[in-house]
């Protein structure tokens, strides 16, 4: 039995691709990105643009789209398990990141949420060529099993995003 991810939220002309490795057991049945309260996810980005709703994660979402920031996973399904545990993923199939990326060519960031889709994403792009001038950063994970680095740190490291936004579209 397998379990699939969430499709890609995606408004016009993305600039940043934001992309975690899979949706925990709750992001599943909500139908949502980081619909997990204890992720920190939505508290860093109402954080980076004060006007979120870290606690509406719809609402959110939408907004993210609203600063041409698209949502994805690098894992497209998986073995059914009963967890949400990153470390447990078992037979993976992961998302062709590179079509993503042609189909979106206003993509100029990805930022990767955590160990596990670094991963996943190193062996998906390892043949593929990138378009000239896009950057990927590899970000602390948000998951509240990533306890090791503070709020803040996580923070500090997550606000590069915001330097590829039009200016006028980043809160102050």
């Amino acid at each position: 039995m397998r379990e699939n991810g969430l499709p890609p939220a995606v408004g016009e002309c993305p600039v940043v691709l934001i992309i975690g490795s899979f949706p925990s057991r709750l992001s599943l049945e909500r139908q949502l990105y980081y619909a997990n309260p204890r992720n920190q996810f939505w508290r860093i980005m109402a954080t980076l643009f004060p006007s979120l709703d870290p606690v509406d994660v719809l609402s959110a979402t939408d907004s993210l789209k609203k600063y041409r920031i698209a949502l994805w996973d690098t894992i497209a399904s998986r073995a059914f398990q009963p967890g949400s545990m990153d470390h447990t993923l078992k037979d993976i199939v992961p998302h062709d990141i590179p079509a993503f990326i042609r189909d979106h060519p206003t993509i100029r960031c990805i930022a990767v949420n955590g160990r596990m889709a670094r991963g996943v994403l190193i062996r998906t792009l390892r043949r593929e060529s990138l378009p000239d001038g896009l950057k990927i950063f590899f970000l602390p994970s948000t998951s509240p099993a990533n306890a090791r680095v503070s709020f803040e740190q996580k923070v500090s490291e997550w606000r590069v995003i915001t330097g590829f936004l039009d200016r006028g579209s980043v809160d102050s």
